[in-house]
């Protein structure tokens, strides 16, 4: 097979492997569509309607799609309710509409004779492989669309409240604590009598007043019925109670025996309204400690609540790591109770009073640098909330002992017998109790507590006179604090008084040995206490050599002249000695020859010229 053949026959190879694959990815899309419905729209008289309470018999007109590509067969209404059943066998069949891009239509009547919910079931093959319609829950009637008779009677509807204020949606404030608080709730009923039983359903939970809609009931959640008020009117019956408001939050909703109070999502009723009454209600935890933390505190946390009830319970949750840069966890996630400290009231600025309550957490002391995390919790009716803060609350534990510097540093020499001390002192929490400072010579400890530190640097200083004896001293500072805590530090200090010794051992002696100012100098040097620091030679004539560590030096002088030579010795101490020598320097006179320019070019061009000669010889040849 030739090349032209081959080459062929890979690149069919290739375009049936790329279209068995495409054909393959298609089919896995295709597998994953269901039958279920969607709801498009209502309709009465073949208007589209956004309400949810109707006439006896009145024929309502449901619309859904389903995915054109799945082969539903069929779309099934279920429910309870106008000839709606719960098993798909015996309940309503939508008819086959249309169908339009990838969706295909279904749609059907209901004759609605009482209050009715239904939802979709779309099936694709046998009716019993179907999909159920998702429908959003909403708080709370259930997963499912709602259709009301208003001719035999409707739910109530929320009219107002008394004695609390509006402060956002289904939400009023009123100051709980207040003696014979009470509030007032109205709910109104179209077309009601004032013998229609209306029913306030409260609790302080609000998940728990969503079971009672769905008859689900706990011991938590009360049933008041409301009694016909004056201010009805031809319209509507109003209906009120009043109750005690002493939770810190109380929920509640009303029903009659027609259904819950509701509202619609724009299509279908489906919400029950359930509204808040709160009396500002919150709480917040901080340190007591106001100032940095160390590692001799107790770690004391306060839980400040405001109109908190009997029934609340407060606690710190908290954990703790080693430090910022190791976070290994040392202290797992920990929950300690609370206890009751104080109990206040303060005049808000409604002019209610304000139920103030703290409570007091301890944790316990921490060692330097671990870091604690930490937020309050609130136990009500059983209940858990946690403080709302963003993120957590932070300590970092700081060192209970002063930070200390001490001046001149250890290892420092000096050959002044008064010297002069300064010292910076920081701390991160306390005062200083005491400062004493040991020079180390067998004087007394000087006490300089009473001693100010400098305005302008923070410095203390102090200053000392030793005996004229070379010798080494331990200089010992220690401060201590009012949290029962001290810190020294020692620093060696050297007084030297003796000056270190010199000797030139050869040196260029004469003006013969001096050949074009190139002289030379060997010499010894020592020290038998703080040691040579700094040997220099001062040539004379201007140059100044560090030969420390070295035997030997050498220089050139480019000048006839006599100079005074100066070899100096510094121990550590300050202390110096030297020697001094002098050199009579006699250059010849000569005078130097230059290369004219001119000619260095000329030879350049001479070299360029007979090289390129010598390459065209040879390559000709």
């Amino acid at each position: 097979m030739n090349n032209r053949k081959v080459n062929t026959l890979l690149i069919l190879t290739i375009l049936f492997a790329s279209m068995t694959l495409g054909f393959s990815t298609n089919y896995n899309v295709f597998a994953a569509n269901t039958a279920e419905p969607s709801l498009e729209r209502i309709m009465v008289d073949e208007e589209e309607i956004d309400y949810y309470s109707f006439e006896n018999n009145t024929v309502i007109t449901v619309e859904y799609s389903v995915d054109r590509d799945v082969g539903v067969e069929g779309v099934i209404l279920v429910g309870v309710g106008s000839e709606l059943d719960m098993d798909p066998f015996n309940s309503i069949n939508l008819n086959y509409s249309y169908s339009l891009e990838d969706r295909t239509y279904y749609i059907g009547d209901i004759e609605l004779t009482e209050n009715s919910y239904f939802k979709g079931y779309g099936y694709v093959g046998d009716i019993t492989n179907g999909t159920y319609e998702e429908v959003e829950e909403f708080n709370h009637l259930g997963q499912w669309h709602y259709l009301f008779v208003n001719e035999d009677g409707v739910p109530p509807q929320f009219h107002g409240i008394e004695n609390a204020t509006s402060t956002g949606f289904y939400t009023y404030y009123s100051p709980a604590n207040q003696t014979n608080h009470t509030i007032v709730i109205s709910y109104r009923v179209y077309g009601g009598t004032e013998d229609d039983n209306v029913t306030l359903v409260y609790s302080v939970y609000r998940d728990k007043l969503y079971n009672a809609s769905l008859n689900i009931f706990d011991s938590t959640v009360m049933f008041k019925n409301m009694t016909y008020a004056e201010d009805s009117t031809e319209t509507y019956v109003v209906f009120n109670t009043t109750i005690e408001f002493t939770a810190r939050t109380l929920y509640f909703a009303a029903n009659n025996s027609y259904g819950w109070d509701t509202w619609d999502d724009g299509l279908l009723k489906s919400h029950l309204n359930i509204y808040a009454i709160n009396n500002g209600f919150s709480f917040n935890s901080d340190t007591v400690l106001q100032e940095s933390i160390t590692d001799v505190d107790d770690v004391d946390i306060i839980i400040t609540t405001l109109n908190s009830t009997e029934y609340d319970s407060f606690g710190i949750g908290y954990y703790v790591i080693e430090s910022l840069e190791n976070d290994t966890e040392i202290v797992s996630w920990t929950d300690i109770e609370g206890t009751l400290q104080s109990n206040y009231t303060e005049v808000n600025d409604l002019g209610y009073n304000d139920t103030m309550r703290e409570y007091n957490v301890s944790l316990g002391i921490f060692a330097v640098d671990n870091i604690i995390y930490f937020e309050a919790y609130n136990i009500y009716y059983g209940e858990v909330y946690n403080e709302t803060v963003g993120h957590y609350h932070t300590i970092r534990i700081y060192d209970s002992k002063p930070y200390l510097e001490l001046f001149p540093v250890s290892g420092s020499y000096v050959n002044n017998e008064d010297v002069t001390f300064s010292f910076e002192i920081s701390m991160n929490r306390g005062n200083i109790t005491e400062i004493l400072l040991d020079y180390g010579d067998g004087s007394p400890v000087a006490n300089l507590t009473t001693l100010e530190a400098d305005e302008d640097d923070g410095k203390y200083y102090v200053s000392h006179v030793y005996p004229v004896v070379t010798d080494g001293y331990n200089v010992t500072l220690t401060v201590s604090t009012s949290l029962g805590t001290f810190n020294s530090t020692t620093n060696y200090l050297y007084l030297d008084f003796d000056a270190p010794t010199l000797e030139i051992t050869d040196f260029t002696n004469n003006i013969t040995e001096i050949i074009d100012g190139y002289v030379e100098l060997y010499f010894t040097y020592s020290d038998d206490y703080s040691g040579v620091w700094k040997v220099i030679i001062d040539w004379g004539d201007g140059i100044v050599q560090n030969v420390t560590d070295d035997n030997f030096a050498f220089h050139y002088y480019v000048e006839s002249g006599t100079y005074e030579v100066v070899v100096e010795v510094q121990d550590k101490g300050g202390n110096t000695f030297s020697l001094n020598m002098v050199y009579t320097i006699e250059l010849p006179d000569n005078t130097p020859t230059e290369q004219v320019p001119f000619a260095v070019l000329s030879s350049f061009i001479s070299i360029i010229f007979l090289g390129c000669t010598i390459f065209l010889i040879k390559k000709r040849k």
